[in-house]
């Protein structure tokens, strides 16, 4: 089974400091690393782990970090033709993260906001050779739109992390049949309050709506809360977040989406997918940085065997 994924690359740098910083504030670092990182590059190559196939579009620069990009796609197996270069910069972003694996981060996307229709277009042959094509919002409004109207009228479905949030065109929305948000970004789409999401019995009024409007699944990722599953005319599922001791929780919610990617694409029932989705989230935050701690395919058995007994 295969992905297409409407894909931003970013380098990621994480510096571990004791607490975050306050405005003005200097702090000591305690550890550095930069990596490649971008929502689409963490679903691509969680997904890759997972034993998914993975086509793609990602933008890259014109700059010292384009060489970055193109060597890292060759070490991880993806072919160079998933690379599109526009001038300007490459994606880079600055994470920091305190001792208890929380963070927060600034991503300046560069090339990634230069992804075009156009590109799109040019690759409609590979899209029709997935099994579903997915985007975060890294990605600007035109190539996924293109993207998802094409794998519409293809019958193939759609998955949508709409992150960072803004406001989802509703070209977008008519085309999509997978919605994943954070608990942060269902309250900035007003699909209702962690607390109310947590404790539904049935779909809030904003998620029913979306339901009926011809979306298929909606997940929304609650942290050490666990998940939420909402489908049409069904009852909501839950999900448990798995205890660990986290490290750092940068890349979590993409490992989430890759796990939750490779069950739907896998036809394994949702509850089952929902569990494999969180138990991939919560392996990542088991180690400083996102890149290699992506799970792999014997990784998340292995886990998820330990977890049942």
């Amino acid at each position: 089974m295969r992905v297409f994924v409407i894909g931003s690359f970013v380098i990621a740098c994480s510096v571990k400091v004791a607490r975050l910083p306050q405005a003005g504030e200097s702090l000591d670092g305690l550890a550095f690393l930069a990596e490649p990182g971008g929502k689409g590059f963490n679903l691509a190559i969680a997904a890759r782990r997972l034993g998914v196939a993975v086509d793609g579009l990602f933008a890259v620069g014109t700059d010292v970090f384009s060489p970055v990009a193109r060597s890292t796609f060759a070490q991880v197996g993806f072919s160079e033709d998933m690379l599109v270069p526009h001038a300007g910069s490459t994606g880079a972003g600055v994470a920091f993260v305190d001792a208890t694996g929380e963070n927060c981060l600034a991503v300046c996307l560069g090339a990634n906001f230069a992804l075009g229709a156009e590109d799109v277009r040019a690759v409609a042959a590979r899209i029709r050779k997935a099994n579903l094509v997915a985007a975060t919002f890294e990605s600007p409004d035109a190539p996924i739109r293109e993207a998802f109207a094409l794998a519409r009228t293809l019958g193939l479905r759609t998955l949508l992390n709409p992150s960072p949030v803004r406001p989802i065109d509703p070209a977008i929305l008519a085309d999509t049949s997978i919605l994943i948000v954070n608990a942060v970004e269902a309250a900035d789409l007003g699909l209702g309050t962690p607390d109310a999401i947590a404790h539904a019995p049935a779909a809030t009024p904003a998620i029913a709506a979306l339901l009926h409007g011809g979306l298929d699944l909606l997940v929304v990722t609650l942290g050490d809360r666990g998940a939420m599953a909402f489908r049409p005319g069904l009852q909501p599922l839950r999900q448990l977040a798995f205890a660990v001791a986290a490290v750092d929780t940068v890349g979590a919610g993409d490992a989430f989406t890759a796990g939750l990617m490779a069950g739907l694409l896998a036809e394994v029932p949702l509850d089952a997918t929902l569990r494999q989705a969180a138990a991939c989230g919560a392996l990542t935050t088991c180690q400083f940085g996102a890149f290699d701690a992506f799970p792999t395919a014997h990784a998340l058995a292995t886990f998820l065997d330990n977890a049942a007994r």
